[in-house]
């Protein structure tokens, strides 16, 4: 089964649903990046044997059944997106579209070269594309950030979930997406980004960060309960 034939709701950058008018600031998101799928899980049932490449094949056979549904969604969001992009051939089968990087972990976009990001949550998966390190994440607004806050946020971090006014627990989702955001566009380990990347400002569609000494805007969109975040690094 190719990839269009499949049932999806889907988010590009040329081409909005009547889905996207219920999230505030999509747009914005979309004209930072050169690509932008974000898919609601429920819409799809891709049938692997004809979407995973042999390299996504032996890592999903590793999975649960938890894990291998997010894995099956964030491929199936990556291979749309190389298409979208014009990144391959149209008549080229899913399977052959590898969406593993060399280290079999970090998403691909095929051979493109292009920089690409991906995230899901236990609904959604956004996939992301640009010429630059490009990072994002997807996250339901709950209580655990604001439970977890001192385990990701520094004290003087913390105090911006106060001074935001968006309310304690959409503050600290932020917070955590742009750590979550920031630690795929620069490569780091997570520990490493909760420990690197400052979040200087948080806002309704837009944040600040600050890593090794220069900042950088975190754009943000919210609908559904979910905050999707994306931060690019069109200088590292």
């Amino acid at each position: 089964m190719a990839l269009n034939q499949i049932g999806l709701n889907s988010i590009s950058a040329s081409s909005l649903t009547n889905d996207s008018l219920i999230w505030p600031g999509i747009e914005r998101l979309q004209l930072a990046c050169l690509g932008m799928i974000l898919l609601d899980m429920e819409t799809i049932s891709p049938v692997e044997d004809h979407l995973f490449t042999p390299r996504e094949t032996a890592r999903a056979v590793r999975m649960g059944p938890r894990r291998r549904r997010g894995f099956t969604a964030a491929r199936v969001a990556l291979k749309r997106l190389a298409r979208q992009l014009n990144l391959a051939e149209e008549d080229r089968p899913d399977q052959a579209i590898e969406t593993l990087g060399p280290d079999g972990a970090r998403p691909c976009l095929g051979e493109s070269g292009i920089y690409c990001s991906v995230s899901h949550c236990a609904r959604l998966v956004a996939a992301v594309a640009h010429r630059y390190p490009i990072g994002v994440d997807l996250e339901m607004v709950s209580e655990k950030p604001i439970r977890t806050r001192h385990l990701f946020m520094s004290p003087r971090e913390r105090d911006l979930i106060s001074l935001s006014g968006l309310g304690p627990e959409r503050a600290a989702t932020r917070a955590w997406t742009i750590k979550e955001a920031a630690a795929k566009a620069l490569g780091l380990h997570l520990f490493q980004a909760i420990r690197e990347v400052e979040v200087v400002r948080l806002g309704e569609e837009e944040g600040v960060m600050r890593y090794q000494e220069k900042t950088y805007p975190a754009r943000h969109a919210e609908g559904n309960g979910h905050v999707i975040t994306l931060i690019t690094f069109d200088d590292v």
